[in-house]
């Protein structure tokens, strides 16, 4: 890929930073249709931070199953991606999906071990877990 796609995609990142998930969402459509057939790591990198991202803008109005699609089309890519599984994880944990989001929690922190929240959201969803077999009820549906 070259500079007109880098360019591209600084574009997209730039628009969900300033919440203008309208013309950025079909940015990282561009950018996931470019990048399909990618041979390099690079390639691969940026294809699977492309869907993280449009995950990112479908999370925020609340679409979340196709959220979780995108990111986990990003950690099939890119299964080195913590921000992947993080992000995943708190679709699962919104969703009380517990168990599915401590497992997404536990592999962030192990590609990244000092991503704050992801420990905090992990030891969250383990104590909504220990209520729940508990039979105590959890502020969260």
């Amino acid at each position: 890929m070259g500079l007109e796609e880098d360019l591209q995609c600084a574009s997209a990142i730039d628009l969900s930073m300033l919440e203008d998930r309208q013309r950025a969402e079909p940015m990282y459509d561009r950018i996931i249709a470019d990048y399909t057939s990618c041979s390099t790591d690079e390639d691969r990198r940026r294809l699977a931070l492309a869907f993280n991202n449009r995950g990112q803008i479908k999370y925020m109005r609340v679409d979340f199953n196709e959220a979780i699609e995108d990111y986990t089309e990003a950690i099939k890519i890119n299964d080195r991606l913590p921000v992947a599984y993080y992000n995943r994880g708190q679709i699962h944990y919104r969703l009380a999906r517990y168990e599915l989001a401590v497992c997404d929690f536990e592999r962030c922190l192990e590609l990244e071990p000092d991503f704050k929240d992801a420990k905090l959201n992990m030891e969250q969803a383990r104590t909504d877990i220990n209520l729940l077999k508990s039979g105590l009820n959890t502020s969260h549906s």
